[in-house]
């Protein structure tokens, strides 16, 4: 282990180049400790001992920059960057390996490393460790492991959680997850800064933004630790958000100024707010019964704890040069809180949401047991009324109809000129209406067909008898949605007016009737065409048409929907009736029948 060596240092300054006489000086050389708010080079001069002559001796350099020549014996083996530095030239937070050429005699090689520094930037060089290649070249891999692959591995993992907590703030917008995410993504820009060498951003910027980032994230970070255990709106809350709205500030002034003081005032600053934020969350944890809260407090103590020896060690401690943050793995356990916080809520709330559902299902069987129970009701209902309509309409039709006609038949019966086959005659109509009135009590779910053939097989008796030839020409029809025993009434006697005006008055000898389903055409729906044709005497329909009887048809028709139609001449008398079909399933069709 090299940890002394001849310095010869050149400062710049406001006045010319100074250049001091060479003296000894011990390893590791922080130039901002030691000299100060000024950039300059520094000539470290050692000699490296040679154990066996022939073979090649590597040195292990922890830290050394901001840009650097290595020289052996006056020749160069290895330079980085420019002297003096330039904007993108930072090798100072990378480890570095040299092997020198064997040497032929066991004389001590000569060895200068010159480094060249701005203030602020963190150069200087460490102590150097020399031996044989087996020797050296692990201890190198080992701190580029640590530097290097785990800063890369910590930037990732800090991406990527403060990237997811964002998201579930943005659908949840709970604070935590904001300040958290707000935290990991500022200390992933932090730490992401030991992968480089050649800096993506120009200095001072590659030096405040980094820097910036990681005073921002520590007072984040602590507030999401006080928003976990609830006590986001105490004055120390509040100041810590003061603290990462300040924090860029105060990296401009350490840096770009630069007042070498700011950033170990701040430091100490973050060290006590952060002691404040552990024994809060300390205090919650040892009285609740969350084990949320106890998980976080041993993040909270190890991460602190590790803070306060990075913040000793870099300003107290000669090893503050070559020191590895403890801080930067520790830090992982804020990651670790905030996984059990979303497992532990996970399970509660899965836990709250099952409670909830079994609720709503109790809540669902009680609600459709009643309104089970109130349907119940409401058929009944239904069904009372439904009966009550039908004695009803039944009433209706006994005291209108066959009422009436009885009533007639009684005065032509106290008439004595009246005629016995006219008594009959009306007796016979009052029968046949009794029967139709019976039959429509018989809900044919309306079916057309069969409300058509209830009627022919009622009065094709006392047709045949008139000596009338009954002609039937039925077409399959749909079924009418929404038709009752009412509809199919009005439509059976409104065809028995007709045949009984045709057996009464036409003297015919022959009657047709057709029934067919026909498009309606445009945009209106099919219609049945229900046509009465009887070769008869006639009649005039301008003279007729002021009688009972074909009013009566026509208040049918329109109670149906229907439109009716009657046209009369001698030898022809036709009734036509138009019933529209409202809007149905292909399948609900009835099959009529041809004799």
């Amino acid at each position: 282990m090299i940890e002394e060596a001849a310095l010869t240092l050149t400062r710049h300054g406001d006045a010319p180049v100074e250049a001091q006489k060479p003296q000894t000086v011990t390893l590791p050389y922080h130039w901002d400790q030691r000299q100060g708010a000024v950039d300059g080079e520094a000539r470290f001069a050692f000699d490296v001992p040679v154990a066996n002559p022939g073979e090649p001796v590597a040195l292990f350099v922890p830290r050394v920059g901001n840009s650097f020549r290595v020289l052996v014996d006056g020749q160069e083996l290895a330079r980085f960057g420019a002297i003096p530095p330039g904007p993108y030239d930072d090798a100072a937070f990378a480890p570095q390996y040299f092997e020198l050429p064997p040497s032929r005699s066991a004389s001590p090689q000569r060895v200068e490393v010159i480094i060249a520094a701005q203030a602020a930037r963190q150069g200087g060089l460490s102590p150097i460790v020399a031996g044989s290649v087996d020797e050296i070249r692990p201890l190198y891999e080992r701190a580029e492991f640590w530097q290097i692959s785990g800063g890369r591995f910590i930037a990732i993992v800090s991406g990527v959680l403060g990237t997811l907590s964002l998201l579930v703030w943005l659908r949840q917008r709970e604070s935590i997850y904001l300040y958290y995410g707000l935290g990991e993504l500022l200390w992933s820009v932090q730490t992401v800064r030991v992968l480089f060498t050649h800096a993506p951003l120009p200095w001072p910027w590659w030096g405040v933004v980094p820097l910036a980032a990681f005073q921002a994230a520590i007072p984040l970070l602590c507030r999401f630790a006080l928003a976990v255990v609830g006590r986001d709106d105490t004055r120390l809350a509040r100041f810590l958000g003061l603290m990462a709205w300040c924090a860029p500030i105060a990296a401009a002034l350490g840096i770009m100024v630069p007042w070498l003081w700011v950033m170990p005032l701040w430091h100490v600053l973050n060290l006590l707010v952060g002691l404040g934020m552990m024994v809060t969350v300390l205090r919650v944890a040892r009285r609740s019964a969350v084990l949320e809260h106890r998980v976080l407090a041993v993040a909270v103590v190890l991460v602190v704890l590790c803070g306060a020896r990075d913040t000793w060690v870099m300003h107290s401690s000669p090893q503050a040069y070559e020191m590895v943050p403890w801080i930067r793995f520790a830090w992982v356990g804020f990651a670790i809180s905030l996984g059990w916080v979303i497992a532990e809520r996970m399970r509660k709330d899965a836990r709250t949401m099952a409670g909830m559902n079994a609720s709503l299902e109790a809540q669902l069987v009680e609600r459709n047991a009643a309104l089970e129970a109130a349907f119940a009701r409401e058929r009944d209902g239904e069904k009372a009324r439904g009966a009550l309509e039908e004695r009803q309409r039944v009433m209706r039709d006994l005291h209108d109809g066959l009422g009436a006609q009885l009533v007639g038949l009684l005065r032509m019966a106290q008439q004595p000129a009246t005629a016995r086959e006219d008594v009959t005659q009306h007796l016979r109509d009052a029968v046949d209406q009794l029967k139709l009135t019976v039959d429509a009590m018989h809900d044919g779910e309306g079916d057309v067909a069969s409300a058509l053939g209830t009627v022919r097989y009622r009065l094709a008796p006392r047709l045949e008898a008139a000596g009338i030839d009954l002609h039937w020409d039925v077409n399959p029809l749909p079924t009418m949605p929404g038709w009752s025993v009412r509809e199919s009434h009005q439509m059976q006697m409104l065809l028995f007016e007709a045949f009984s005006n045709m057996m009464t008055h036409s003297g015919a000898t022959r009657a047709d009737l057709r029934a067919r389903l026909m498009p309606a055409g445009g945009a209106a729906g099919d219609v049945i065409e229900v046509e009465l044709l009887d070769n008869g005497r006639g009649f005039d329909t301008n003279v007729v048409s002021a009688g009972r009887g074909l009013a009566n048809m026509r208040t049918r028709a329109a109670a149906l929907g229907a439109t009716l139609t009657i046209r009369s001449r001698p030898g022809e008398t036709c009734l036509h009736l138009r019933l529209p079909v409202p809007a149905q399933p292909a399948a609900n069709q009835a099959v009529g029948l041809t004799f």
